[in-house]
C-alpha cells in the first residue's frame, strides 16, 4: 500500500509539474491575445481581425451570390445582387453579370448584332465599380448605336474547361454573332499542378469553390491569432501568408513551383480553344481569341510577383509569364489558321501600367481602353460583312 501511495504521489507531481507551467502559458497567452485585440477596439472602435480571418469572411460574403455548379463547378447564383469594396455585382436570371441591360431578350430580335464574351474574372471585369463600367458594358455601350448588343459570360475562376461548357448548355441560347473569348490566366490554375490533370479536376476543381467563397474556407488555429501574427511580423517583416502568395483557401498539395508548364497542359487549352470555336461554329457564330497579358508594374514588382505566384500556387512569377506567352500563342496559332480571328491588344504597347489594378485586372481607364480595341476590331472584322 505504501509503496502504491509514493507511486500515486510521484505521478500527482509531474502531472503538477507539466499542467501548472502549461496553465499559466496558456494564461499569458489569452492575456496578451486579448490585451492586442483590445488595443485594436481602442484604436478603430471595432474588434480587430487577423489578416486571414478577413480574408475568409469578405470570401463568405462574395460566396453568397454564387453557387455550386454540377456542370461548371461554380456558378453566378440568379439575380444575385453583391456589395463589397465599395462595388456593386448585379446578376442576372442566367446568372450572368448584366452590361448595357441586365436581361438581354431572347430569342435575339431581328437586326441585332448580338456579342458574348467568355472568359474568368478578367470578362467579369471583377474590380469594375459597377456592372455598367466593366468592358462588355463599355463595349455594348460603344457599338450600341450599330445594333449591338453584348452579354458577360464570364465568371471568376473560369477556366477555358467551363467557358466552354457554359457556352453549349447556356450561352448559345442568347443566339451570339460573335464569341469573344479572353482566357488563360486561370488555365495556369491546373497546369501548375504535378501531376497534371487533362481535365482540371485536381488543382482547379477541387478550390475554386473554396477560392470563391461557396464552401467554407479552412482557417488554421494559429491564423485566428492577432497576438501570433503581430510577433511573425516583427520576426519576417512584411512576410506574412497574405504577402507569399498564401490563400487558405488553396491547401495546395500540388508539388512545388516550376518555371513553365508541361506540353501536356498547352495541348489540353489548345484542345479546348478548338472546342469553343466549333460550339460557337454549330451555331453560326464567329470566333474571336483575344491574348491576355499578365503585367508586372514598375514600383510594384514584388508585389505583383507575389499575385502571380498566389494565383497559380504551382508556378514561380517567371513559369506563370512563360505559360501564359504559350497559351497565347496557341491562340495566334489557331487565328492564323482560320478558325478563328485572333488579337493582341496588348503587343503594340499601348496599355501601360495604370491600365492595371492588378497584375491582370483592369483598372477603370484600362477598361475602357480595351473596349475601345475590341469595338474597333468588331467594326473592321465583323460588322461590314452583316
Amino acid at each position: 500500500m505504501a509503496g502504491g501511495r509514493a507511486a500515486e504521489g510521484t505521478v500527482r507531481r509531474a502531472a503538477a509539474a507539466l499542467l501548472i507551467p502549461a496553465a499559466l502559458a496558456i494564461a499569458l497567452f489569452a492575456l496578451l491575445e486579448g490585451g492586442v485585440r483590445l488595443a485594436g477596439r481602442l484604436r478603430t472602435g471595432g474588434w480587430p481581425k487577423t489578416r486571414v480571418e478577413a480574408y475568409s469572411e469578405s470570401v463568405r460574403t462574395i460566396g453568397a451570390a454564387y453557387r455550386t455548379h454540377p456542370f461548371l463547378v461554380v456558378a453566378g447564383r440568379p439575380n444575385a445582387r453583391l456589395r463589397i469594396f465599395g462595388k456593386e455585382v448585379r446578376l442576372n436570371a442566367l446568372g450572368e453579370r448584366g452590361t448595357n441591360v441586365l436581361d438581354l431578350p431572347v430569342p435575339k430580335p431581328f437586326g441585332v448584332f448580338r456579342i458574348v464574351c467568355e472568359g474568368g474574372s478578367t470578362t467579369f471585369d471583377l474590380l469594375a465599380a459597377d456592372n455598367a463600367a466593366t468592358w462588355p458594358a463599355r463595349l455594348g455601350a460603344l457599338l450600341g448605336p450599330d445594333g449591338v448588343d453584348v452579354a458577360n459570360a464570364g465568371f471568376p475562376g473560369w477556366t477555358s474547361v467551363e467557358s466552354l461548357v457554359s457556352l453549349q448548355i447556356r450561352d448559345l441560347d442568347l443566339g451570339p454573332d460573335l464569341v469573344v473569348v479572353f482566357s488563360g490566366v486561370n488555365d495556369l490554375q491546373p497546369a501548375s499542378h504535378e501531376p497534371f490533370h487533362a481535365d482540371y479536376s485536381v488543382g482547379h476543381a477541387d478550390i475554386l469553390p473554396r477560392v470563391t467563397g461557396v464552401v467554407p474556407v479552412p482557417v488554421r488555429l494559429a491564423s485566428r491569432s492577432l497576438f501570433v501574427e503581430k510577433i511573425l511580423d516583427r520576426l519576417r517583416p512584411r512576410s506574412s501568408e497574405a504577402t507569399e502568395g498564401y490563400s487558405p483557401a488553396w491547401e495546395w498539395q500540388g508539388g512545388a513551383r516550376k518555371d513553365d508548364i508541361p506540353d501536356a497542359a498547352v495541348a489540353v487549352y489548345e484542345r479546348n480553344l478548338r472546342s469553343t470555336i466549333a460550339v460557337a461554329s454549330s451555331r453560326g457564330a464567329k470566333t474571336l481569341l483575344v491574348a491576355q497579358a499578365a503585367r508586372i508594374r514598375r514600383g510594384r514588382e514584388n508585389a505583383d510577383r507575389e499575385w502571380l505566384k498566389g494565383w497559380a500556387p504551382g508556378l514561380t512569377s517567371t513559369g506563370y509569364l512563360a505559360g501564359l506567352g504559350r497559351y497565347n500563342a496557341v491562340a495566334k496559332k489557331l487565328g492564323a489558321e482560320g478558325p478563328a480571328l485572333f488579337d493582341d491588344p496588348f503587343a503594340d504597347g499601348a496599355f501601360g501600367d495604370d491600365d492595371f489594378s492588378d497584375p491582370c485586372h483592369f483598372s477603370p481607364s484600362g477598361s475602357q481602353k480595351f473596349a475601345e480595341r475590341l469595338a474597333r476590331i468588331v467594326r473592321e472584322r465583323f460588322l461590314p460583312a452583316r
